[in-house]
């Protein structure tokens, strides 16, 4: 079980690297909407997160690449993969290090964490429970976490 968890995050995490280097892709659809975009915000097991840079959101194929966070800092970049469907949902994502633990999500590892996802305009809400393993204990540790992320 924690081959098939650390698998999930090291699939997560690899898409954070991969899009927080594309901060200034700009994504290539939008739904035209009155409403306020949301403030980019990341928190997990209720403590904002300190995560600082632009968003990027790139379309590739039926799915939309969203990073967020300084693509230098392996700690401070987000990452996320949503379908372009309406509704849309979630394969995977990377939310960096938090407190020592490398935490994702991936929808290829059953049982392992949470996503979901809402969207409106080009304003992305994806909350649920991400999974990684403490380096110290070996132990498999889990966090609630918000992310809230507007494309440009």
């Amino acid at each position: 079980m924690k081959r098939a968890l650390l698998v999930g995050v090291t699939a997560a995490v690899a898409v954070v690297g991969g899009l927080t280097g594309c901060s200034n892709s700009k994504s290539g659809s939008g739904g035209a909407t009155s409403a306020a975009p949301l403030a980019n915000a990341v928190i997990v097991d209720g403590q904002k997160q300190n995560v600082s840079g632009s968003v990027s959101c790139q379309t590739s194929g039926d799915n939309i690449n969203i990073g967020f966070g300084d693509p230098n800092s392996a700690s401070n970049g987000i990452g996320a993969v949503v379908t372009s469907a309406s509704p849309p949902d979630v394969h995977a994502l990377g939310l960096g290090v938090v407190n020592g633990v490398t935490l994702g999500y991936s929808d290829a590892v059953s049982g392992q964490g949470s996503a979901s996802v809402t969207l409106s305009g080009k304003s992305y809400k994806i909350t649920g429970t991400a999974v990684g393993v403490d380096p110290n204990s070996q132990q498999q540790v889990s966090k609630t976490f918000e992310l809230d992320l507007t494309c440009p």
